[in-house]
């Protein structure tokens, strides 16, 4: 078990003892009703984890989890009502089901199966969506799932609902289940799969070029999530014996949402805390919902109370504290002893822990990153126009050019983040024109952004952890080579600007590339950061044996650190050669370089 996931297991564990505490406080009292109170929290706890573990991780806000809460609770009941009780009031239903009766657990087990099977038919399609429309999808989903539910009267009896459910859950069973879906949770967003997620939550375009298949990871989030959600759904049902359709629409949503954003949705530790703070107001308001009486005055019973508070709740959220009550951190961050304790864990554990994915890069010289004859034109300008450009293993070849000659442009046509018009790219001798950004990344092809793109609420420790061909000892070496082991559990936002050129450069090289592509490094440093740059992609390179494709403004580093200098003018290759030839071409110093670069002749 790495690091992260033996700090991820006991923040839940200490996350999972306070609710224990907070839930014998309750079921102990005495009172009937403070127990039945601590059920609910328990329950609330498990959908709001449920739904954290998708719209916390990927950021996507998802409105359909209640769908899924809907399938799990009629799931559950169907299977646990007694067979005298479905004959009568669920007569149309196939015989397996009117006459089966399972015990609760294994009924649990089976929503979970429905709703991971719904969930994945569901996903191919939505995950193929943008972040934008994924969001209204699954509001779509939430609408279409009352519907079918509403409409299925054989199965759910409409709107008459369904009852008989037999009551199970007990305080103590409860926090029980709700203390094993926050460890799975946690331990999810601990995971390799969990930390992918969180990357493309920070960065798409960055995330995909280091390697990550944004599509597939954000498929397994959202079954994962479906099934804890319906699993936590089929639990509720156990707890209130009777119920509708209409209980899976847009309040049970909007309660869950704001859980997430009064506590905090990026948060475990957010989502439990958001999950008592609703439960509190809830039950408070609604006591006032019913009318109430002050002194010698009786106030009338006034409907939606509970949900004109909810909505000023999250509006103060939004306003005072947009991160949530806790914000992004977890237990173990909050607690001195705790996170002095997790930093360590985590380094030792990334320290000694074996690769995710072992990637043993080629060793053969050649060429290993060509472009034939790439064009690209935008709204009717050859931003390139027919370049070829070729890199060996080992080389550094300088792309310099005035502003506008298409450096940048031919960059994203090599890494796949635009498609060429014409032309094709080679990587390792194999055609690659028409794969995506990510599956590029995995086959060799590193890449640094002219703006900075890193994973900026992301410790740097898990910037360099996040490539899945990264290796944990030699992103470590990388690290401490570039002068940033001592900043491990920063977070990478938080590092000054050379730090971060630094730890971007750290992050590519750590996917193990046979090529790395750079835009403009060395942009806004000194010239002491400058030489200080230089010397540590020349030295990586070398150590790496791997390509690099350099752009830069920074002449004088272009002439110094590269092997070659390719020219370009208006999209076109105008010069190619050693910096020396450069230097001296009439045609480059009259385009760009100028007599002084030069020299007199």
């Amino acid at each position: 078990m790495n690091g992260r996931l033996r700090v991820g297991l006991m923040g839940a564990l200490v996350t999972g003892l306070l609710l224990v505490a907070v839930v014998s406080v309750l079921a102990l009292s005495g009172s009937k009703s403070l127990a039945s109170t601590a059920v609910v929290l328990c329950i609330n706890v498990m959908l709001v984890v449920s739904l954290q573990s998708f719209v916390g991780t990927t950021g996507i806000l998802s409105f359909g989890h209640a769908a899924f809460m809907g399938i799990g609770a009629f799931t559950v009941a169907l299977f646990t009502i007694p067979a005298t009780l479905k004959r009568s009031q669920l007569p149309s239903t196939p015989p397996f089901v009117r006459d089966t009766t399972l015990p609760w657990p294994l009924a649990v087990g089976l929503a979970v199966l429905v709703c991971a099977v719904v969930a994945a038919l569901m996903g191919v399609v939505l995950v193929r969506m943008t972040t934008s429309a994924m969001v209204m999808a699954t509001f779509a989903l939430l609408i279409t799932a009352y519907t079918v539910l509403l409409n299925a009267v054989d199965w759910t009896r409409g709107s008459t609902g369904i009852f008989g459910v037999p009551r199970s859950m007990s305080p103590w069973i409860a926090v029980a289940v709700a203390v094993v879906f926050i460890v799975v949770v946690r331990v999810l967003g601990a995971s390799r799969l969990g930390l992918e997620g969180r990357a493309v939550r920070e960065d798409e375009l960055a995330a995909a070029s280091i390697g990550i298949d944004i599509r597939r990871n954000r498929y397994l989030l959202w079954v994962i999530s479906a099934a804890l959600m319906g699993a936590a759904g089929g639990i509720w049902a156990l707890n209130v014996l009777a119920f509708d359709a209409g209980q899976f629409g847009f309040a049970t949503t909007f309660a869950l949402l704001a859980m997430l954003v009064v506590g905090g949705r990026e948060s475990v530790l957010g989502a439990v805390v958001g999950a008592g703070v609703v439960l509190l107001v809830t039950e408070l308001f609604s006591r006032v919902e019913q009318g109430f009486r002050i002194g010698g005055f009786e106030l009338p019973r006034i409907t939606g109370t509970v949900q004109f508070v909810l909505a000023l709740l999250i509006i103060l959220a939004l306003i005072w504290r947009p991160e949530g009550i806790i914000g992004r951190a977890e237990i173990e961050e909050l607690v001195a002893p705790l996170r002095r304790w997790a930093q360590g864990v985590r380094v030792r554990g990334n320290a000694t822990t074996a690769p995710d994915i072992v990637a043993e890069p080629s060793m053969s010289a050649g060429i290993v990153l060509e472009g034939r004859g790439l064009s690209r034109s935008f709204s009717g300008v050859r931003a390139v126009d027919g370049i070829d450009i070729q890199v060996e293993r080992g080389e550094i070849l300088g792309l310099i050019g005035p502003n506008g000659s298409g450096k940048s442009t031919l960059l994203n046509l090599m890494s796949g983040v635009s498609a060429p018009d014409a032309g094709d790219v080679l990587l390792n001798g194999v055609v690659v024109t028409s794969t995506t950004v990510h599956s590029r990344a995995r086959a060799g092809l590193g890449r640094t952004f002219q703006n900075i793109r890193l994973f900026e609420h992301l410790s740097v420790l898990d910037n360099i952890s996040a490539p899945p061909r990264s290796e944990a000892v030699a992103g470590l070496a990388l690290l401490t080579r570039l002068n940033l082991a001592d900043v491990l559990a920063a977070e990478a936002g938080t590092l000054s600007y050379g730090q971060q050129r630094r730890l971007e450069i750290a992050r590519a090289l750590a996917t193990a590339p046979a090529v790395i592509l750079m835009d403009e490094p060395a942009a806004g440093m000194n010239e002491e950061e400058s030489d200080s740059l230089l010397r540590d992609i020349r030295n990586l390179a070398a150590e790496e044996n791997c390509g690099v494709i350099i752009i830069d403004h920074d002449l004088r580093l272009i002439m110094r650190l590269c092997d070659r200098i390719q020219v370009l003018e208006t999209g076109r290759t105008i010069a190619i050669g050693t910096p020396e030839e450069i230097a001296q071409n009439a045609q480059v110093r009259a385009a760009y370089l100028g007599d002084p670069v030069g020299g007199d002749e």
